[in-house]
């Protein structure tokens, strides 16, 4: 067991106690993760977002968050995220540094997480997907799980979060252009809006 997983399970069980009472947690689709590398994608709306998803996946999950940068800088908190193996991404930039991140965790078989949204969003639209996810994807030839979470939330209440099946971005390994990628965001986001029924 790794520094950043202990660091992790140590946060897993102090927030589980601490917020035990506040959000109850339901999950739906957790047996669709399989052990090794794989990317995570999730609408987003709320700070609490990570922690739902991982409550929901499960301690023996250990899914590496990538964050905007602002938290990072954050006294205590971006040390926090740094030891438990989360990492920042500037967005609105070409960040190579989070990029390197999200390929290493695959390259070594772990879990990362990526909020392709970009930002959080409060309403069932959604905004704009990024490609960055699709195409990290891609790059490593690993699946993405898709996964809803609902966004709305209010103190004591009762969530489901749900994982979709994993998939492949480029089942064929064929060249994408920037269009293609577009694409794949778009079905991503698709594909996560989609699992919403079961959440309800």
């Amino acid at each position: 067991m790794n520094r950043q997983y202990r660091a992790y399970r140590r946060l897993f069980h102090f927030l589980r106690l601490m917020l035990f009472f506040i959000y109850k947690i339901k999950q739906v689709g957790r047996e669709n993760i399989q052990p090794g590398p794989v990317v995570f994608c999730a609408n987003h709306s709320s700070n609490f977002d990570p922690v739902l998803i991982s409550f929901a996946a499960g301690i023996e999950n250990h899914l590496h968050y990538m964050g905007k940068a602002e938290l990072f800088r954050v006294p205590i908190l971006g040390a926090v995220l740094r030891s438990i193996g989360s990492f920042p991404v500037n967005r609105g930039h070409n960040d190579v540094s989070a990029i390197k991140n999200s390929l290493s965790y695959l390259k070594a078989g772990e879990k990362i997480a990526i909020f392709p949204e970009g930002t959080r969003v409060k309403t069932e639209e959604g905004a704009e997907a990024k490609r960055g996810a699709v195409r990290i994807a891609d790059q490593m030839s690993v699946p993405i799980i898709p996964v809803y979470v609902p966004r709305n939330k209010k103190m004591f209440h009762t969530y489901t979060i749900v994982f979709g099946k994993p998939y492949l971005v480029n089942p064929d390994k064929k060249k994408m252009t920037q269009n293609d990628y577009t694409a794949a965001a778009d079905a991503l986001m698709a594909k996560i809006a989609s699992l919403k029924q079961a959440a309800e």
